[in-house]
């Protein structure tokens, strides 16, 4: 009986053509063409990873060379056919035709000095004399330089073929003398297909997830893949599962990883601990733990960021599961969670206390606020407070407006009455016989009104006259011109209650105001108000008296309590028109008006809430003579404002910022 030698799937599976080779396609069709267009260099260098096939490309290409069929018997006029007894002999270990020497074991100068004797003699039958020298980045420098002659001028039948894993070991004068060609890493689905077909040569089951377990071991390596292929079956017998494989190879199972992310968006460092405890009792080890957690924050960061989740290395079902457990992050948290993890692997091999560290790592990914976007809760205040009209708080009113004075007695049955005010000398009139008895002295009663045309809601006429005529500096403040005053600022009144009712220079002396004259006045007020209404219904002021800028100052004071970075620029910035809904605002250069623009919102809806004037559009004009520093602090520019103080200011006086805070535990960041 012929005793049956066993061996290994990397040997017994070893190509033996150029189209077996797996992932390498880039360099089989560059040799192939070679060999069937006769253009065969001297020399050739195969660089790469371990276990991708550069020792086997080399023997496959010397084999091919040496082949005797003619080359339309073979596939590609380059294949070699492995039936001639060239191919058989070199197949069976018995060709004499191809040297391969370890450089590892074989580096000195005198090794070098014996190939250089060898070279010379010719081969014994065949075309080519093959030299494959393996892992030759481990010759010393002496035996590189006794290579050199040779190497660039080599007998014609003589054909060198280096390989090496490290191609920056090797000198530039070998390298400049030889053709490389750079092999890849083989990617785990062709790994996968490579198993399968091996699976069904050897009438062996393994399910999907087992090859990509396998295949993922393998590290882009054919050959060590295979290794874990044995080793599997071994174990298994001719039905791999993913339980058992796990098991066998020590491998950190995918669902323990989940439940690091399940227990990171729940907060519970409890569970955490827990959950190292029992890696380590199943004897899992920490750093391949840590590289097995940083994978699995890499695919959750893909499920969240891609439409598909093609690059995800893994069974369909468990694509599948990462595109439902990526829901509770968002690709900020998914970044710094891979970020933490990434760290603690390169560390972790220099601590002293690789537990500690990695519970350490842990715990500070569940204490990760989740879901917080500090630009985002700040763009939604700024939208919150575009929309609803700025209010002052209480006590910072401003004394130059009157409206801010006006006391809040307002409901929805009754309107407020003009304010009067008796002359000193009539303090002590007494009140009317119709006066009801909380009607204080000197105020009459007023009797209800006849229908009038439309008044303006802040203000209220009576029907009959009362004793006194009121006080020029209880009326409605009157427009003023847009000339601007060098003393004064324009009121916020000027433009809320539009026209005066009764003008300032032509108000009645109420000391020789008859009874007469009081009712004459009362005709005239309800002529003014008649006018009012029909000629202003559209509630749009004279273009050229430029209303925006009769409030520009209120703009300023609102905005600088409360952005201060708006108000850097709006400062420098100058109302120029008013035209239908448009207005023109000049600034001094282009940052300026890109800065404004992207707050337009903003700027729209507190001048709404200062005018009745409609707002449509506003337009930035740059007005490179406006870049003069002013005296008055205009010269400040952008770079001034500190946005880590804007931000605990904030943080102190909005409450929505403060609840962002103190729920989510964020961080000022700019």
């Amino acid at each position: 009986m012929s005793e049956q030698r066993y061996l290994v799937t990397a040997r017994k599976y070893r190509p033996q053509r150029f189209d077996e080779l797996v992932a390498q396609e880039h360099v089989t069709e560059t040799i192939r063409n070679a060999i069937r267009l006769d253009r065969l260099a001297h020399a050739y260098l195969f660089s790469g990873p371990r276990g991708v096939g550069k020792t086997t490309a080399a023997r496959i290409l010397a084999k091919a060379i040496n082949c005797t069929s003619s080359p339309e018997e073979r596939d590609g006029q380059a294949e070699p056919c492995r039936a001639c007894e060239h191919c058989r002999t070199f197949e069976e270990g018995r060709s004499l035709n191809v040297i391969e020497i370890d450089a590892a074991s074989n580096n000195r100068v005198d090794d070098i000095r014996d190939l250089r004797e060898t070279v010379r003699i010719p081969p014994q039958g065949a075309r080519r004399k093959v030299y494959i020298v393996d892992e030759v980045h481990m010759l010393s420098t002496a035996a590189f330089n006794a290579l050199l002659k040779t190497l660039e001028e080599p007998p014609p039948h003589v054909l060198f073929i280096f390989a090496t894993t490290e191609p920056h070991k090797v000198l530039p004068t070998i390298l400049s003398r030889c053709q490389r060609f750079d092999f890849r890493r083989i990617a785990v689905p062709e790994i996968v297909a490579r198993l399968s077909d091996i699976c069904k040569e050897e009438n062996i089951r393994a399910d999907e997830a087992s090859l990509l377990l396998i295949a993922r071991k393998g590290d882009g390596a054919l050959r060590d893949a295979l290794s874990v292929f044995d080793q599997a079956v071994s174990l298994c017998g001719s039905d791999i599962a993913y339980a058992d494989l796990v098991k066998a190879l020590g491998v950190v199972d995918i669902d323990r990883y989940f439940e690091v992310t399940d227990r990171i968006a729940a907060r519970d460092m409890g569970g955490m601990l827990q959950l190292i405890e029992n890696a380590i009792r199943a004897g899992h080890d920490l750093q391949e733990f840590l590289a097995g957690l940083t994978e699995h924050l890499r695919n959750l960061l893909v499920a969240r960021t891609m439409e598909n989740t093609e690059l995800i290395e893994a069974a369909e079902a468990t694509r599948k599961r990462y595109a439902e457990a990526v829901a509770p992050f968002s690709e900020m948290d998914l970044l710094r969670l891979l970020t933490l993890a990434a760290n603690a692997e390169s560390t972790l091999k220099n601590s002293i206390q690789p537990r500690l560290k990695v519970e350490t790592i842990l715990l500070n990914m569940a204490m990760i606020t989740l879901g917080a976007d500090l630009r985002e809760a700040l763009a939604k205040i700024d939208r919150l407070d575009a929309a609803e009209p700025y209010r002052r708080p209480p006590g910072n009113a401003d004394a130059r407006s009157p409206a801010s004075q006006r006391s809040p007695e307002k409901t929805a049955s009754t309107a407020r009455k003009i304010p009067t005010s008796p002359p000193p000398e009539k303090q002590n009139t007494p009140a009317p016989r119709d006066a009801g008895p909380h009607t204080p002295p000197g105020d009459p009663e007023p009797k209800a009104a006849p229908k009038a045309p439309p008044i303006r809601k802040d203000e209220h006429l009576s029907e009959s006259a009362p004793a006194e005529p009121p006080s020029p500096a209880a009326a409605p403040a009157e427009v003023p011109a847009p000339v601007q005053q060098p003393d004064a600022s324009p009121s916020i009144a000027d433009t809320l209650f539009g026209k005066p009712l009764i003008p300032r220079d032509s108000t009645p002396n109420e000391e020789t105001l008859s009874a007469a004259g009081v009712a004459d006045l009362v005709a005239e007020v309800d002529t003014a108000v008649l006018e009012t209404v029909e000629t202003d219904t559209s509630g749009i002021p004279d273009e050229k008296a430029n209303p925006i800028a009769t409030i520009w100052n209120d703009l300023l004071e609102h905005v600088k309590k409360d952005k201060i970075q708006i108000w850097s620029m709006l400062h420098r910035a100058q109302p120029e028109g008013y035209d239908n809904g448009m207005i023109h605002i000049a600034v001094p250069d282009d940052f300026h008006r890109r800065v404004l623009t992207v707050r337009a919102d903003y700027i729209t809806g507190q001048l709404k809430s200062l005018t009745n004037v409609p707002i449509r559009a506003m337009k930035y004009v740059v007005r490179e003579d406006m870049n003069t520093p002013g005296t008055d602090g205009a010269s400040e520019t952008a770079d001034d404002f500190d946005p880590y103080e804007y931000m605990e200011r904030k943080r102190k006086e909005n409450p929505v910022v403060r609840e962002i805070f103190d729920q989510f535990g964020g961080e000022p960041v700019w």
